[in-house]
C-alpha cells in the first residue's frame, strides 16, 4: 500500500472503475490511507484513468480478483480499517442485482467477519422510501440496479453501525474510455444546473416523477470521491454512521 505517512489502511472495492478512481485518489490525497482496491483485472489499463489521477493510482496497491471468490475477499481485507465499495454495472436486471447488490452484501459480510471497523458504500439517489427507483416493476429497465442497491444498503445498515453511504444521482466529471479523457462535466454540470438553480423551473423539474430525480442529484465525481473519504475520517467510537444525499456530496 501506498503513503509511508498513512496511518490508516484503506481496501477500494472496484477501485479502477470511473467512481473507485477517484475515491482512491481522495484517500491517497488525504495523506491518512494508505490504499489498496480489488478488482477483477487489477491495475487499470494504459489510457483507462485521466491524467490527472495518474499519480495518486500509482501509489495504491492493485489486486487481481473476483469480489465473488471469498478467499479473494478474506485475502484483500486483511489488516484493513475501512472498506469502501463502489462496485456497479449496467446490465439486464439479473445482471445488476448481482454485480450492484450481491457483489456488495457479500463484501460487507466478509468485512464484518474480519473485524473491519468502517464501510463504505456509493449508492443512488433512487434508494429512498417511496422513490420512483425502488416502485419500478420487475420487467422494466433499472429495476436490478436500485433493487440491487437497495438490497446492499439493507446488509450495510444492519451489520457495521460505523457506515457512510451516499446517494448521488448521475455522477459526471473526466472518465476515460477507450485511452480518450470524455469531459461528462460538460454535459452534468449544465444539467445540474437546470436542475437545481432555475427557481421555478427547477422546482417544476424537480416535480416530474423519476426524471425530476435524476436531474436534480446529479454531482461532480471529485465531490463523490472526498465526501467518502472525509466521512470516513469522521466517524468516531460510538457515533452512528451516515447517509450522505445529493446536497450533503456537493458540499465536498
Amino acid at each position: 500500500m501506498a503513503s509511508s505517512n498513512a496511518t490508516k489502511r484503506i481496501l477500494v472495492l472496484g477501485g479502477s472503475g470511473y467512481v473507485g478512481q477517484n475515491v482512491c485518489n481522495a484517500a491517497i490525497q488525504s495523506g491518512k490511507w494508505a490504499v489498496r482496491s480489488l478488482n477483477r483485472s487489477g491495475a487499470p489499463s494504459a489510457g483507462a484513468a485521466p491524467d490527472h489521477l495518474a499519480s495518486s493510482l500509482s501509489q495504491v496497491e492493485w489486486v487481481a480478483g473476483d469480489i465473488f471468490d471469498a478467499s479473494a475477499r478474506e485475502e484483500a481485507m486483511s489488516e484493513v480499517d475501512a472498506v469502501v465499495s463502489c462496485i456497479g454495472k449496467f446490465g439486464s436486471n439479473s445482471f445488476m442485482q448481482r454485480i450492484c447488490g450481491d457483489a456488495t452484501i457479500e463484501a460487507v459480510r466478509t468485512a464484518k467477519d474480519k473485524g473491519v471497523g468502517k464501510f463504505g458504500f456509493v449508492s443512488s439517489a433512487q434508494v429512498y422510501d417511496g422513490s420512483a427507483g425502488l416502485k419500478l416493476p420487475p420487467s422494466a429497465p433499472m429495476h436490478g440496479y436500485y433493487q440491487g442497491k437497495f438490497r446492499a444498503e439493507k446488509e450495510l445498515l444492519q451489520s457495521f453501525p460505523k457506515h457512510v453511504i451516499l446517494r448521488p444521482g448521475f455522477i459526471y466529471g473526466p472518465r476515460s474510455v477507450g485511452g480518450h479523457t470524455l469531459p461528462l462535466q460538460l454535459v452534468g454540470g449544465p444539467l445540474s444546473f437546470v436542475g437545481t438553480s432555475l427557481g421555478p423551473i427547477s422546482s417544476l423539474i424537480q416535480s416530474v416523477p423519476f426524471a425530476g430525480v435524476e436531474l436534480s442529484s446529479m454531482v461532480p465525481v471529485e465531490s463523490v470521491g472526498r465526501a467518502m473519504i472525509s466521512s470516513l475520517d469522521k466517524l468516531k467510537d460510538g457515533e452512528d454512521g451516515v447517509i450522505l444525499d445529493v446536497e450533503a456530496i456537493r458540499q465536498f
